[in-house]
């Protein structure tokens, strides 16, 4: 096991001891090495990394959303109670565009699709999301939904209603619609592939499932599974190729998304009913803060541990939360996935958010900070080859939490305050 724990960034303003003065003898010698020995350091020197360059960001009530070269944010406009969505570059800090927001709607959801953007607003109740141009901000369609992105450059638009569940699949560019579904009361799971969203399953609270692709509509399978004994979104999940449903007082159920088949049962705690993806298994909570790792096939048990709690996949290990020393903070680690053995704890380091779909986390590195003293944090990043940490800034300033996308940071403030960063190349 190896613990990472990285000590403060030096301060400019301490002092350092004075050297014993040098003895007379031999001065003129010593100081024409000296001299000679800072020309030739001059001469080889390699600058240093870059720190990452703070960016200027319009004030605002919320947090921000990072898309691949864009942060966008809810502002409040000078009339009454308006509201606009601001696009701030990422390369330069500069405001590329402003677009309002419809009257009485709050920020939900941006991403990208098809070279422009894609916002999910909601006034209380009744999403709707629209179609921005990446470069204008201008509004090319807007329609009620919640918008998800698919793996193939198509997008879905999921409303849950009270009696029934839709989704449709439209052409991003036009807004037209290419297929629809509707099902009864219930849910909406999406499985994934390395490219994203492959496939919709419509889960009813009478048990009706059905699969569909993503950017098709094409029926894959429908099957019946036993109903849940309360709202299918608090007792179904789908995980890699299987359904995880009640399998009874006490039990998980898994079927093949497929074929439709039971593959397996499995008892959980009824205090503590969790089940969920993490990384190539199935994670069910054991007592307060252990997990049963299961194999999502057979079902049987691959390790367990009492103490770590698998997150996501991150290469070739798993992030796993875990209680720290005396259980008074989170504390987080490397895990390989085969046996569960702990490789690297991080410390007093902790990641900072990004993007996870599926289950996996979408970007390549993984950010991490840790705090210091007068509220400042110090920022890293973790390499995933050998588990070690390497500062790259200090962050002035209290932040509550952090996202980074890309080669972009913000972290946000309890004074509702918007830190905006670009990461060197």
């Amino acid at each position: 096991m190896t613990v990472i724990d990285l000590g403060e960034l030096g301060r400019a303003d301490e002092q350092t001891p004075s050297p014993r003065p040098p003895r007379s003898g031999g001065r003129p010698l010593r100081l024409a090495l000296v001299a000679l020995l800072a020309l030739l350091s001059l001469a080889g020197a390699v600058p240093g990394p870059r720190p990452p360059v703070r960016l200027a960001v319009p004030a605002g009530p919320e947090p921000g959303q990072l898309l691949s070269d864009l942060l966008v944010r809810a502002v409040p406009t000078s009339a009454a109670s308006a509201r606009e969505l601001v696009a701030v570059g990422l390369a330069d800090g500069r405001v590329r565009w402003r677009s309002p927001l419809p009257a009485g709607h709050q920020l939900a959801l941006v991403d990208e699709v098809g070279g422009n953007v894609v916002v999910t607003s909601d006034p209380g109740g009744e999403p709707e999301s629209a179609l921005l141009d990446h470069d204008s901000g201008r509004v090319r369609w807007r329609q009620p939904g919640v918008a998800v992105p698919t793996r193939d450059g198509g997008l879905l638009l999921e409303k849950m209603e009270p009696d029934r569940i839709r989704v449709r699949g439209v052409d991003p560019g036009s807004g037209a619609v290419r297929w629809s579904a509707t099902a009864g009361a219930g849910t909406l799971g999406y499985r994934y592939d390395d490219r994203g969203v492959a496939q919709v399953v419509l889960i009813t609270n009478a048990g009706r499932v059905e699969v569909r692709d993503s950017d098709t509509g094409r029926l894959g399978s429908a099957f019946q599974v036993p109903p849940a004994r309360g709202p299918a979104a608090d007792y179904t999940q789908v995980a890699g190729d299987v359904l995880l449903t009640d399998g009874g007082p006490g039990q998980v159920a898994a079927y093949d998304l497929d074929t439709g088949d039971l593959r397996w049962r499995t008892p959980v705690d009824p205090a503590n009913p969790f089940a969920r993806a993490c990384g190539g298994g199935i994670c069910v909570a054991q007592g307060d803060t252990g997990t049963r790792v299961l194999d999502p096939s057979t079902g049987r048990v691959r390790w367990t541990d009492d103490r770590w709690s698998p997150a996501w996949p991150l290469g070739d290990q798993l992030l796993a939360i875990g209680s720290g020393p005396g259980g008074d903070r989170e504390s987080f680690a490397l895990l390989d996935p085969a046996t569960g053995r702990m490789r690297v704890e991080l410390g007093p380091w902790q990641p900072i958010s990004t993007e996870v779909a599926g289950g996996r986390l979408v970007e390549g590195r993984m950010l991490t900070v840790r705090p210091l003293s007068g509220g400042r944090m110090l920022l890293g990043e973790l390499d995933l080859g050998t588990g070690e940490v390497r500062p790259l800034d200090v962050l002035p300033g209290g932040w509550d939490f952090c996202t980074h996308r890309g080669r972009a940071v913000t972290c946000w403030g309890a004074k509702s305050e918007l830190g905006l960063w670009r990461l060197p190349g």
